[in-house]
């Protein structure tokens, strides 16, 4: 039966008749979402909801992997596996005709409400071997975007996935095109500790799916391997960053990454994850290896019968902005020893900011001559900013070279000649605070005088300068604004996106470069003031993705601390014995005695001055039996201790630091010591049982509130257990 919604075209003829697969409720919310309402409001809803399934369907960045592809406005797509339709609206945009097959049939029903004034779009409800022997067309797209991993599923046979895409292929023009996006089974955010994407378990497709079966990604080998077997067909890659699900960047084999360009590493907003290492200085040794293309978390394949060369070689979303400021920039090869760099508006809302780009690099030229530096060449064309593509070291990659090889007096030196031609730039007035000041930056409180220019660029940061043998050219001068802005600010701005945009660069922090760069504490909060408000101007109504990390995701288990600690305790394994004589605890009036991995036994002396007594097992977090804490006589000593009691005589120190304080022992002479060291697993499974979370491994709310608990301080832990029992 064919039947629409608006314009949109649902066709059931091969629908089972149920849905084999659901998310369950949440695809009835996103339902009234896709009805209730339209695509410019789906921002805000994702901000309000602080749902991953919402984040995911509707978030505008997922038509970022293919939005970029050199449509003509004639195309025919077919859209294989197209969900709730977070792509279909962009193929629907920019092609003549988008046929969708999806199996379920409420996600069809999403996907046509979200697109109902689609009338070039056409959802074909069921499994793809029943709908494929009756597609008689053929097409300039077929795309796979999170579906060929499900391969198996699509089609039975020996050999699934080499299969898939020889029936794919043959649907295609001769010139046509598969585009594919899959998870890379080697992404070094899995080595890093993300959990497999389909079934949320650690290492699971590092080790080769041992003990899941039914969904299964590939490494660039593997899928090479395919490639061959499925005909030969051949394949431009392209790496998609941080991965093909949220893309902001895409890179490919004509344009890889730069070093110190990947540093964004939000790609967990789904599930709760590992952080083993960080992951930018990894990607930079792996890109002076040669090895990114192996290690990249996704990939994004245009494959055809024959090698096509598209023109983009690599594309940066700006998309996380107002309408008015979004931007997407590429890299173009038009021919084999040929490149430039376009700048496009993203709607016809952006055309105004990227228009004004030409005009820019006109009056500033001049200018900046004087300081010996050029601005890069720029030239409208087609609503686009046509830039001269150049090839150098930015200031940002020269810089980080000096970090890596020691030498900061270098580096610092070589930023401040760069910071004192920025700042001469824009010394030539006085700054006044103007109406268009205020609204970009706030009305902050700015007393005294400052230096500024009449036109300032205040995007003059390291990774937009480049360095040339003879030349040193600004490459991006998108945020210059025709009134005064201080000086000083531009400096903050350079100093700070260096420094807080890698972890790497902390050793740096204590070199003090705003102080040395006249830019004083009072300054400081100012600036950090204006550099918000100008977050917030250039956002607009928007909300970023970024800004929602904490609301969305789990987050992330810093391992690094964790290990520190232990290892520090298994070294320092040791009973320091505090003594009070009137004056309370300190180091200087303590004793150590070792303990073994079991824990200690001992008698201890105890001096005729001494009113208390504070007795703090080892550093780590963990659980402790006292055995025995008794005078002579056999006399229990009373105590009292930061620990939970988990049974008899037992406690749990979750936030680490023990300690047991036993008091009013004047003339008491020898305290008898057993103190017993709990196995970790013991005493953290005896502190769940205590709160009554026995499901712990099973549930994702506990878990979560176990990763929180356990980097707690023992005082905080205290009132948390208590408003949990009496829950």
């Amino acid at each position: 039966m064919i039947e629409k919604i608006g314009k949109a075209v649902l066709d059931d003829t091969c629908y089972p008749g149920q849905d084999l697969y659901s998310d369950g409720a949440i695809e009835d919310e996103m339902l009234e979402i896709a009805r209730a309402y339209p695509k410019e409001q789906w921002n805000q809803v994702i901000a309000e909801r602080k749902s991953w399934p919402i984040l995911y369907h509707f978030s505008h960045i997922r038509e970022n992997i293919l939005s970029w592809l050199p449509f003509t406005g004639k195309e025919n797509v077919l859209e294989i596996g197209s969900g709730c339709g977070a792509i279909t609206g962009a193929l629907c945009e920019k092609a003549e005709k988008v046929t969708c097959i999806e199996l379920s049939k409420k996600r069809s029903e999403i996907n046509a409400w979200r697109h109902k004034d689609c009338e070039n779009l056409t959802i074909l409800m069921g499994n793809f071997q029943e709908i494929e022997p009756a597609l008689t067309e053929k097409y300039d797209y077929i795309t796979l975007i999170g579906v060929f991993e499900y391969g198996e599923n699509y089609i039975q046979s020996e050999t699934p996935y080499v299969d898939f895409l020889k029936t794919i292929a043959r649907h295609l023009k001769p010139d046509g095109q598969i585009v594919l996006a899959i998870e890379n089974r080697f992404g070094l955010k899995y080595w890093a500790g993300c959990t497999e994407d389909h079934f949320g378990t650690l290492f699971e497709g590092l080790e080769g799916y041992p003990t899941t079966k039914g969904v299964k990604t590939f490494t660039k080998k593997e899928l090479t391997e395919i490639l061959e077997k499925a005909g030969n067909l051949k394949a431009q890659w392209y790496y998609p960053f941080p991965d093909y699900k949220l893309p902001m960047t895409i890179y490919s084999d004509r344009r890889l990454p730069l070093k110190g360009e990947l540093n964004r590493m939000e790609t967990n907003f789904d599930r709760l994850r590992l952080q083993l290492f960080q992951e930018s200085p990894v990607y930079d040794s792996l890109l002076d290896n040669d090895m990114f293309p192996e290690f990249s978390n996704s990939f994004l394949l245009l494959i055809g019968k024959e090698q096509i060369c598209p023109e983009i070689v690599y594309t940066k979303f700006s998309n996380e902005r107002d309408a008015r400021f979004a931007l997407r920039t590429d890299i173009c090869e038009p021919g084999r020893f040929e490149r430039y760099v376009q700048k496009l508006p993203v709607s016809e809302k952006a055309c105004e900011h990227t228009a004004g780009l030409e005009r820019i690099y006109t009056e500033l030229t001049e200018a900046y001559k004087k300081q010996g530096l050029e601005l890069n060449l720029c030239k409208t064309v087609n609503k686009a900013a046509r830039l001269e593509y150049l090839e150098g070291m930015t200031l940002e990659e020269k810089l980080d070279q000096l970090l890596a090889q020691g030498k900061l007096s270098e580096l610092e030196e070589l930023f401040f000649y760069y910071l004192k031609k920025v700042q001469n730039l824009h010394s030539t007035d006085t700054f006044i605070k103007t109406p268009e000041f205020v609204q970009v930056f706030g009305d902050v409180e700015l007393t005294g005088e400052y230096s500024c220019a009449k036109m300032s660029n205040i995007d003059l940061v390291p990774a937009n300068i480049l360095i040339l043998k003879d030349r040193q050219v600004v490459i991006d001068y998108e945020w210059t604004f025709d009134f005064p802005v201080p000086a000083g600010f531009i400096l903050y701005r350079m100093i700070h996106y260096y420094l807080e945009s890698d972890g790497k660069r902390r050793v740096l922090k204590d070199r003090d470069f705003y102080g040395k760069a006249g830019i004083t504490q009072e300054e400081l909060a100012v600036y950090g003031e204006m550099e918000r408000n100008f977050q917030k101007y250039m956002q607009g109504s928007h909300v970023p993705l970024l800004s929602m990390y904490e609301d969305v995701s789990p987050g992330k288990v810093e391992i690094l601390p964790y290990y520190e600690q232990m290892r520090a305790a298994g070294a320092e394994r040791r009973l320091q014995v505090f003594f009070d004589r009137g004056n309370g605890f300190s180091e200087e009036d303590s004793e150590a005695y070792p303990m073994s991995r079991a824990g200690i036994s001992m008698e201890l002396e105890i001096p005729e001055d001494v009113k208390n007594l504070r007795l703090d097992p080892g550093e780590a977090a963990g659980g402790l039996v006292l055995r025995k804490l008794a005078f002579e006589n056999d006399i229990k000593a009373d105590f009292t201790t930061n620990g939970f009691p988990v049974g008899a005589d037992s406690y749990y120190f979750g936030g680490g630091d023990p300690q047991v304080v036993i008091g009013n022992i004047s003339g008491e002479k020898r305290l008898r010591i057993e103190i017993e060291i709990m196995k970790a697993q013991d005493a953290g499974e005896k502190f769940w049982k205590s709160f009554g979370l026995v499901s712990a491994e099973k549930d994702e709310e506990i878990r979560r509130l176990k990763e929180k608990i356990s980097q707690m301080e023992n005082t905080k832990v205290w009132k948390l257990y208590r408003s949990i029992k009496k829950k």
